[in-house]
């Protein structure tokens, strides 16, 4: 279900960056507007790259997986500061069809990245939801392990409870065959 919302979200955003593509590029001069038009589908081209990759990382099989975070990884401690390698790191820690997935960590890397100034709103926005989803995974995966822990002490104190009840009842027994003996003594 929340990969259904996720991929309902990157549609929406990418159905957005498409119209406002068509808006924000008017030609009125020749080469000005070719400049602008390439300069608005640079930064496009990134955010469906991010999308396509989001697709496309979501399909493999956990070896491919496995594969692709590795070759990110290599090709990311070369060149430290490629934001387009960072961000799919990211995404491949915080989507929830990867086997990799590490939403505590995701969630740094990409707070770090909605920091970057070289971000375009679409790309913000993508980040923006990736890491809200992190950060909720982090809070059940939290909430998950303290219910475990109330559910574990519950069951230790019902396991001593129930012992201390088998002690009663063993006590019980001994105190009815006491009187029991006592009333077979006093027949004789």
């Amino acid at each position: 279900m929340r990969f259904k919302v996720f991929v309902l979200c990157c549609c929406l955003l990418l159905v957005s960056a498409c119209a406002t593509k068509g808006a924000a590029v008017k030609p009125n001069n020749g080469g000005l507007s070719e400049n602008i038009s390439k300069i608005i589908n640079g930064k496009h081209d990134r955010i469906d790259e991010l999308l396509a990759f989001i697709e496309s990382y979501s399909n493999l099989a956990p070896d491919a997986q496995k594969k692709v975070y590795a070759t990110t990884n290599q090709a990311l401690t070369e060149n430290k500061g490629n934001l387009v390698l960072r961000t799919k790191l990211a995404i491949m820690l915080a989507l929830p069809t990867s086997r990799l997935r590490d939403p505590a960590r995701a969630q740094t890397l990409l707070q770090d990245l909605l920091h970057e100034d070289t971000l375009e709103s679409q790309e913000s926005s993508l980040l923006g939801l990736l890491y809200e989803y992190a950060q909720e995974d982090v809070r059940q995966q939290q909430k998950a392990r303290d219910d475990a822990k109330k559910l574990e002490s519950a069951q230790q104190k019902y396991e001593a409870l129930l012992q201390k009840h088998e002690a009663l009842e063993q006590k019980l027994n001994e105190l009815k065959n006491i009187e029991k003996t006592m009333t077979e003594r006093n027949k004789q």
